[in-house]
């Protein structure tokens, strides 16, 4: 069975969703695949201990064990997930794992940075930094949802069907929290709603949630 790591005792303004542990809950509820969380104490900064360390040397959170495997990165998670259950990724060396792989980094490297970016500017709108970052950063993410909400035109999915590339772009926009931003690219709301009323993201979020629970212990 496989470990996902996972934090709890996060900060009361980190909501379930925006952590991204999620993305690998939600692949492992998508596929049917069983597995066990060990929660990292964040109030404890146990993810920067020697013991995480020895799976994720980065010290950043999510991270895998599957026996004595260990594996970090939440598209590699994610990816090691569906390949194992030989669900919801293409098969490899193909033209449509190829497609798979680009929606990956484009929801990691091309979406998520301004949107993420943003997202914390608008929690920090008071300081002063925020208010010089947030028009550029605003402009940028929309600019990206533009051409995300393009490509979705017609499409239920990125791919012909759901796959794990739309739990990582799924996740990604769970950062926006400028309604109005996202309010303006009606196909990325759709695609947006279409896979946060999943069962499967449902059940990931509640077991993400859990993790808001101080009396939880470490398995």
């Amino acid at each position: 069975m496989i470990t996902l790591y996972c934090t709890r005792n996060t900060p009361p303004f980190l909501r379930a969703e925006w952590v991204r542990d999620l993305r690998g809950l939600w692949a492992a509820e998508e596929c049917g695949t069983p597995y066990r969380i060990h929660w990292l104490d964040a109030s404890k900064s146990e993810q920067r201990e020697a013991a995480y360390k020895s799976v994720n040397p980065f010290g950043t959170v999510p991270a895998m064990t599957d026996g004595a495997f260990k594996l970090f990165e939440s598209a590699a998670i994610v990816n090691y997930i569906c390949d194992g259950a030989g669900q919801h990724i293409p098969a490899p060396r193909t033209q449509e794992r190829a497609l798979y792989d680009q929606w990956c980094f484009a929801a990691l490297n091309t979406v998520e940075p301004p949107v993420f970016q943003l997202m914390i500017t608008v929690l920090n709108k008071d300081a002063a930094w925020a208010k010089e970052r947030a028009p550029v950063l605003r402009e940028q993410a929309n600019a990206r949802l533009a051409a995300l909400d393009q490509m979705l035109g017609g499409r239920a999915f990125l791919l012909d069907a759901f796959s794990g590339a739309d739990v990582l772009m799924g996740q990604v926009l769970n950062f926006i929290v400028d309604a109005a931003l996202i309010g303006a690219h009606a196909n990325v709301v759709a695609y947006h709603q279409r896979l946060k009323a999943r069962p499967a993201y449902a059940r990931a979020l509640a077991a993400q949630a859990g993790g808001k629970n101080a009396s939880l212990e470490a398995q």
